[in-house]
């Protein structure tokens, strides 16, 4: 006969884990459902949480595990910015994020972009993207409602990582947030609901500087900034920094620049030396430059196949920069500081 854990205790771990997550019965019983694979209902959870009836062992076991992993937690909240697109950004959020898990930490990778290039780099295809939007599952839905950030959050094929996704309907959010007052602070006020959950949050932003991405640098700590070696990227980095700046002063002190990632960088190329060179003169001095992301065949291979590069590649080109700004960020997180951090 199967062992099933006590009534009382079991109902007793099981609310106070929902409680720590921050959700309803619904919401749980959807993160459970997630992450096991079952259809468990809000109404199965009121009578497991009240001791009315007994916990599955299948339960058990999960809830056991979870419980030895829980320590407390405080999440860094962490954006990677370019307002130009083809930099390598979706490519250093979702690797960067996968990244910080190696340590053991709990992740959200948060897609900030309309056009979903981090969720389907994770494996979630186009088909399903559609099916989030239709049951109101991604990352619009928590910004133009009352729905919480929780409800969307999704478990990824890699451990620690969990992923809130974003679908076409995010497109529509930055006109719709500039009628509301408060429009560029939402996701920060959202992101509180799950801070005690994660050890760090990765917002991947869209290629522009709409109230998405700065509801994303409003929320931030820290941001993490991809730069292509070509010609004229520095004028897109000032850009960038300029705008910072601005969000520095008026809604958000503590946001700070994290570092330079020099991507897609070939070393044959006179433009590619002499762009490394310029960022190196220019900013090194300010903020971290961290060594060049090569360009590699193994970073679009893997986005094509809903792969992140490290999980399938540990040794890919480029993965020690990679875990060098993640270990970095660990440090961070410990002290609240970085070295020559803008």
């Amino acid at each position: 006969m199967t062992e099933m854990l006590p009534v009382k205790s079991g109902g007793d771990d099981m609310r106070q884990l929902r409680e720590r997550r921050g959700e309803n019965q619904t919401q749980f019983a959807d993160w459970l459902n997630g992450q096991l694979g079952r259809s468990y209902t809000k109404a199965r959870i009121s009578r497991w949480e009240s001791g009315a009836e007994r916990i599955p062992q299948q339960l058990v076991d999960f809830l056991t595990r979870h419980k030895a992993d829980e320590r407390p937690r405080s999440a860094t909240y962490l954006a990677v910015a370019n307002q130009k697109g083809g930099v390598g950004k979706t490519a250093t959020a979702v690797n960067l994020a996968y990244a910080l898990t190696e340590g053991g930490a709990r992740v959200l990778l948060i897609d900030c972009d309309s056009q979903s290039n981090a969720t389907v780099h994770v494996g979630i295809g186009n088909a399903a993207i559609v099916a989030l939007e239709q049951q109101r599952k991604t990352l619009y839905y928590v910004l133009r409602s009352e729905e919480p950030l929780t409800s969307v959050i999704m478990p990824t094929a890699e451990r620690g990582l969990d992923l809130a996704p974003a679908g076409l309907s995010l497109a529509d959010a930055d006109v719709e947030l500039a009628a509301d007052s408060t429009g560029g602070l939402i996701l920060r006020e959202k992101l509180e609901e799950v801070r005690h959950a994660y050890d760090y949050v990765v917002m991947d932003c869209a290629p522009n500087l709409g109230l998405v991405t700065a509801n994303a640098l409003s929320a931030a700590e820290l941001v993490v900034v991809p730069v292509q070696t070509e010609a004229l990227a520095l004028l897109g980095v000032k850009r960038l920094i300029d705008t910072i700046g601005r969000i520095r002063r008026r809604v958000n002190p503590t946001l700070r620049i994290a570092g330079i990632i020099p991507t897609m960088y070939n070393d044959r190329l006179t433009q590619d030396r002499a762009t490394l060179q310029e960022l190196m003169e220019s900013y090194a001095d300010q903020v971290p430059v961290f060594e060049p992301i090569p360009r590699a065949t193994v970073y679009g291979k893997a986005a094509a196949a809903g792969m992140i590069t490290l999980a399938g590649d540990p040794k890919a080109p480029g993965a020690d920069t990679f875990r060098e700004v993640a270990r970095q960020i660990r440090a961070y997180a410990q002290t609240r500081e970085m070295p020559h951090v803008a």
